[in-house]
Parts: C-alpha cells; structure tokens; sequence
C-alpha cells in the first residue's frame, strides 16, 4: 500500500505560518473523491477515518493556501523556497524516487474555503507529538472553528502532552477549555504499544527533546569586595531557557522534573514522541523534535531503531520523517534539544548498526531508504549574506556525509506546501 503525505508545514520557526503539520491517508481514496460535490459545491467527506493528522503547527489558513494554489495554478508552491536568493525549484529538494502530487488541483477554486472547511470538519484524528506551539498553535486555533453538532476531534499523544494541553493552552484563559465543550477530546496514548486509530495502527515512543535540569548560561557577577569580574557558569542549553522572575530555581527545575514524569518516571528530559503508523502491512516513521542519544546519554532513539530494524529488512518502511533544526554544525550544549546533519547521520549509523545484527550478510541496510528532514529553522541573522536557503544546505551536508559514509540512503527536504507519494 502507498501513503500520500500533504506537508502543510515544515519549518521550525522562527517565522510563523508554516510550522510543522502533516495529512497522512493512503492512496486508496483521493481527495476529491472523499468530497461529494452538488451543483460544483462540495458538500461533505464521505469517510472521516480514512486522514490522519500529524502535529499541528500549521491548519486551516495552510490547507486554503494550497487548495487555491493548486487549483487556480495546478502546480505546487513553496512560499519558504521565495526568501532565499540561492532556493531551488521544488523538483531539488525531492529524491527522485520520491513522486510529488498535487491532490486538489481539480478543486474548484470559487469554492476554497468550503473544502477547507469540510475537509477539516471531517478530521478526526490528530496526533501530536510534543506540545511545543509550533506544533499545536494551529490545533488550538482552528478548534474555534470545529463544529459543535458533529462527534468530538480525537487527539492523541503522551500523558505529558495531553496534560500540558489541558492546563496550558484550553485552560479557560490563553483558549477556552474545548474538552469540557465536546469540541475535542483529549487522549493518552501508552508508549511502544499498538493503538488503532481510524484505519491505522500507531505505535508511540519516547524521545528526548533537551534535558529539562541544564538551564542557559547565565554570568554571576562577584560582589565581594566589590569585583565585577564575571564567571561563566556554562550549562546545557535546553527547552527549558528561562526562569521566571522571583522564582526559586531549584523549586521550578523540579516542578518541571516532576510534570516530565507523568509518562517516565526515569526521565529528566523533555518530553516528545515519535509515532511509527502502519495500515496493511506499510509503514512510516514520524518523528517529532528530538535529539541524538549521543547527547541526551539516553537509548531512547535506539529502541526505536531496534523496532523498526525488521521492518526494513521487510521492504514495510516506506519512509522515515525526522527533524534536523540547524544548516550548520553548533555546539552541542546550544542545540537546544535538536538535530544537525552530522547528528542525523550519527543516529542513522546506529540504525545500520541495528539491522546488521539481525543480518550480518548485508553490505548496506539502508541502501533506498527514504529519509524526509522535516523542522528546517529560518536562519534569521543580522548578516544578510549569510542568509541563504538552510534546506538547500542541510541537503548538501546530508548528501555528502551519505556518501562518506556510505549509507545508500535517499535524503529528501519537506516542503510546506507541497503532497508526496511513497
């Protein structure tokens, strides 16, 4: 079976509008033919089960922009790939293996907003991976929209993420609380256990977004005997960058030690997830942020390498979507729970490292594999000639580092914007 993949963001920030958000269904059923159209007007989504949502930084506004640019154009488009002077065409960033579609181009385009509308009325499942606003602004935004007469939106994730949902965002103050209106229901998901979603099974695991005890760097000034010589006191960068003011900072690091351990109780790290989702015998892996188990110290990314080792083997794993934030390599203690080329690779060694020993006649396991990079952050610099296309470059770096180290697999770069089939 093949998945279609609708990126409606990729990005990992700073700029908004395009942050991390997929459609996931398979190609059994088009979109057009999910729509039962009256007089050229779409009127309603026959099978609501059929699309999954992965993470939801982008929504609704993203999902308009590409049903008007591909019905109206019937062409895809990447507004990132405008901001760069150095971008290439769409057709660069993609494996050639990899078959790009356009799935609403024989949309109407008098009617975008409908499909829109319809098509996210019909949505019932979500799943998030960390609840980080780049990865839920457009779920608490569009939920103002739901309807109110239809069955409540499904999301699933970790407790910690359910939880944070709930006290942080649809608390009643930042958003209203959606859960006590029925417009949503909030649900944990259990780690490395199969759950079925719709018309997928999804299995949930834990991954390291940063450690949650290693504060920014601060610099205490002596004043005994009135020096102001400064002392740096260098710590791991993290999710966790700030302390509010008037704060003990030992009582708030284990307030968030604590809110970490709904889910592991062994854990001092923050808290994302990776969703491995199956539907007859295919599979993708989705990552969200997280970091390499070389820094975290951690074997979180390990076991997940271990789970998926036989299903390559198989030819089940249609294709791996992982993070890598940075175009260029930076200390590791400011990468802030993330990923750089050199970790991507790294972690894919290790994966290698995994299917040899379940067959050690191999001579390259991941020799086709699709590996799709996903949250790219826009280098906002002060330097405007050092602002060139970050995917463009992660590419570049990923594909030379494939080579070195004769891994054989296909790199491609997520574009907003932009529907693929595997």
């Amino acid at each position: 079976m093949s998945f279609e993949i609708t990126f409606l963001g990729t990005s990992g920030g700073p700029l908004e509008g395009n942050t991390c958000s997929i459609l996931l269904k398979s190609t059994n059923i088009e979109y057009s033919k999910l729509l039962e159209v009256e007089d050229d007007k779409p009127t309603e989504l026959k099978e609501n089960d059929e699309i999954l949502v992965i993470d939801a930084g982008s929504g609704m506004g993203k999902l308009t922009d590409i049903i008007y640019q591909e019905s109206t154009f019937q062409k895809s488009s990447c507004n990132l790939l405008n901001y760069y002077y150095d971008s290439e065409p769409i057709s660069y960033y993609y494996h050639n293996t990899i078959k790009l579609n356009q799935p609403f181009k024989n949309f109407n385009i008098f009617n975008t907003i409908s499909y829109t509308k319809l098509i996210f009325n019909k949505l019932n499942n979500f799943l998030i991976s960390h609840p980080h606003l780049d990865h839920v602004s457009s779920l608490i935004i569009n939920s103002a929209g739901f309807p109110t007469n239809n069955p409540p939106k499904q999301v699933f994730g970790s407790k910690y993420t359910m939880n944070a949902l709930q006290n942080h965002f649809f608390n009643g103050i930042v958003w209203p609380n959606m859960p006590n209106f029925d417009i949503l229901n909030l649900n944990n998901l259990e780690f490395e256990k199969s759950t079925s979603i719709g018309n997928y099974e999804v299995e949930m695991f834990p991954l390291s977004h940063g450690e949650l005890n290693m504060i920014e760097s601060k610099k205490h000034k002596h004043k005994e005997n009135g020096s102001n010589e400064e002392e740096g006191d260098e710590r791991r960068h993290s999710s966790v960058t700030t302390i509010p003011a008037g704060v003990d900072e030992q009582e708030y690091i284990k307030t968030k030690i604590e809110q970490s351990k709904v889910d592991d109780p062994t854990t001092s790290h923050y808290q994302s997830t990776a969703f491995l989702i199956t539907r007859n015998d295919s599979s993708v892996l989705i990552f969200g942020d997280f970091e390499s188990d070389k820094i975290s110290k951690l074997e979180y990314n390990l076991k997940i390498w271990k789970r998926i080792s036989p299903l390559i083997l198989q030819k089940q794993l249609k294709l791996i979507i992982l993070e890598c934030s940075n175009s260029f390599e930076i200390d590791e203690n400011k990468l802030y729970g993330h990923l750089t080329p050199k970790y991507v690779v790294y972690e894919l060694k290790e994966l290698e490292k995994q299917i040899k020993e379940l067959n050690k006649d191999i001579e390259q396991p991941l020799k086709g594999l699709n590996i799709i990079i996903n949250h790219i952050k826009e280098p906002i610099l002060s330097n405007k000639r050092q602002i060139k296309d970050p995917r463009k470059q992660i590419l570049t770096e990923l594909n030379k580092l494939n080579v070195d180290e004769n891994l054989g697999c296909f790199f491609s770069i997520a574009l907003s914007g932009t529907t693929i089939i595997v």
